[in-house]
């Protein structure tokens, strides 16, 4: 079990770090006012997959929210990246995609890699919420 599922079974969402990854400066605040409507405060924001990398190498995330559709290179392919080790000690680190793609071949190549959840926008944070908690392994509380 990695460090993020051990956190998350005895936390509060406000000790969570999140990564959003969008390069729309739009979506990234709407997903921030998201996470901070359900408790999550502490974020990190990436309007690339390499400014992504340098936040993953650099600080302790919980969790990552990618988009997929990028102009310098896909959510997929930094999705990848992660669960094959090549940016930190960060394989088991839980990614949830949110995007606009509903393409099943997205969709499947998304599970294949590895991202636990995947969301379609626009998003409201009570589904954000229960995505985030299952990629954490945390029990909701009512």
């Amino acid at each position: 079990m990695n460090e993020a599922n051990n956190i998350g079974k005895q936390i509060n969402m406000d000790t969570i770090t999140c990564l959003i990854v969008d390069d729309d400066k739009f979506s990234r605040t709407f997903v921030k006012t998201a996470l901070y409507q359900i408790g999550i405060k502490n974020t990190k924001e990436a309007s690339s997959t390499a400014e992504a990398m340098e936040i993953l190498r650099g600080y302790k995330i919980h969790i990552v929210l990618l988009d997929q559709q990028m102009p310098e290179g896909s959510g997929l392919e930094l999705a990848r990246g992660i669960k094959e080790g090549k940016i930190g000690d960060n394989k088991d680190l839980p990614i949830i995609m949110v995007t606009i793609d509903t393409k099943e071949k997205t969709v499947m190549d998304a599970k294949s890699i590895g991202i636990h959840e995947y969301l379609v926008k626009p998003i409201s944070p009570l589904a954000l919420k229960k995505r985030i908690c299952t990629a954490l392994g945390i029990k909701e509380r009512a």
